[in-house]
């Protein structure tokens, strides 16, 4: 029997293993803390008290001025990681997305910043914990304004990414292989500052100022990954939103021309420092799965169900090539599905993409309303389903 990180590798190397490995995505506090036993820390009361929001809207702006106004984001960051881990672990999972992103700065009781240059909103989860903000606009309009804008805190991510991670490896890097997202991929990091319109003027009038963009993000993400190897953590998530439900936001040969070489160099520098990199992205990425295993990344991830993704055309197309992750659905069968649903999904999928290896079971997404009772089925599913060599065609019947 394979111990959890020898499963994923097998997988990621496109082998079979013992049996289909299970990921989760623990990147919600509702979640975590139902796995845990805590209690929520329903924070929106305070927010949606009109007196408690007056005080708040004064002091924000002041705290986040002072060096603690960081460093509290940063520990609170830093100590959901580790839960979500510890979470991840008491699931018997064989591995985890963790979300390291101390980026956020509260400017008001409705809106937040972030390093990179997006205003969003605050945003609470049914049971009153913070969720993640809600992206409104961006706040780079032009060359000046990047010349201008404040690079010193993004800099910093490295050195705090790798000490937030080296506890987390530590501690349960022995029974999870650990995926961290510790920073936005290159496409999202120069549209979402510039806001959608205005990036789409800088791709035709402005190709040399996006292309610095793209040339600091993709040092700083190669930093990031030298701190998160020195971490000795295995693997990474470049988490980068390149579709819609639809099909791609940018032209597949545009986004070639402008990202290839830098997404080329991340993979390269990932490969270079021991580290299998997945790629995540929202939506419908079929035209997108060519292009992606070109990059050389080790996975891709969620191969979203409800965006028309086929999974069985994703293992036809690229599967010889690149692992895929995913891809159960989060907004009904993980929420409210019944067992056998469940089964039936998990027994689905494996049937689909399970074939020779080269496939990870896991959510499509991660969100608040989750159900924990659900997420165990997947597990159990994986592990009647899932057992190498698979059969030909997997019995339909969910087994008590």
């Amino acid at each position: 029997m394979l111990t959890a990180n020898e499963r994923v590798l097998a997988a990621l190397e496109l082998r079979e293993p013992d049996r289909v490995p299970v990921m989760d995505l623990l990147n919600d506090y509702a979640v975590v803390n139902t796995i845990l036993g805590k209690k929520p820390n329903p924070v929106s009361r305070l927010f949606s008290n009109r007196y408690a929001a007056a005080a708040l809207d004064r002091f924000l702006p002041v705290f986040n001025r002072t060096p603690l106004g960081p460093w509290a984001t940063c520990s609170e960051m830093a100590n959901f990681a580790y839960d979500a881990a510890a979470a991840a672990s008491k699931m018997g999972e064989d591995a985890v997305w963790i979300t390291f992103f101390p980026f956020f700065r509260m400017r008001s009781s409705k809106l937040v910043e972030d390093i990179f240059g997006r205003r969003m909103d605050v945003s609470f989860d049914r049971l009153g914990n913070m969720a993640t903000p809600l992206y409104r606009s961006g706040l780079i309009g032009n060359p000046a304004d990047w010349q201008a804008w404040d690079k010193k805190p993004m800099l910093r991510l490295p050195e705090l990414a790798r000490r937030a991670l080296t506890p987390i490896q530590r501690d349960f890097g022995q029974d999870l292989f650990l995926f961290p997202c510790v920073d936005f991929g290159l496409f999202e990091n120069t549209w979402q500052p510039l806001g959608f319109e205005r990036f789409t003027v800088a791709l035709r009038k402005e190709r040399a100022w996006l292309g610095s963009m793209i040339d600091f993000h993709a040092d700083l993400y190669c930093e990031m990954l030298e701190a998160v190897a020195e971490a000795g953590i295995p693997g990474i998530v470049y988490g980068d939103d390149l579709a819609y439900r639809s099909g791609p936001m940018v032209n597949p040969r545009l986004l070639e021309q402008i990202y290839g070489d830098g997404l080329r160099r991340l993979v390269e520098k990932a490969h270079s420092l021991g580290l299998k990199i997945l790629m995540h992205s929202c939506g419908n990425v079929t035209d997108l799965l060519e292009w992606l295993a070109d990059c050389g990344f080790d996975a891709i991830h969620p191969l979203e169900p409800t965006a028309g993704v086929d999974l069985a055309e994703a293992k036809k197309r690229v599967g010889g090539r690149v692992c895929l992750v995913g891809n159960l659905d989060i907004t009904y069968l993980l929420v409210e599905g019944t067992r056998e649903e469940v089964f039936e999904a998990v027994r689905r999928a494996i049937n689909n993409a399970g074939a020779g290896g080269g496939f990870i079971l896991a959510p499509d997404h991660s969100h608040s309303d989750i159900s924990v009772q659900r997420l165990k089925w997947m597990g159990e599913a994986a592990r009647d389903y899932g057992r190498y060599p698979l059969q030909a065609e997997l019995d339909g019947e969910v087994r008590a």
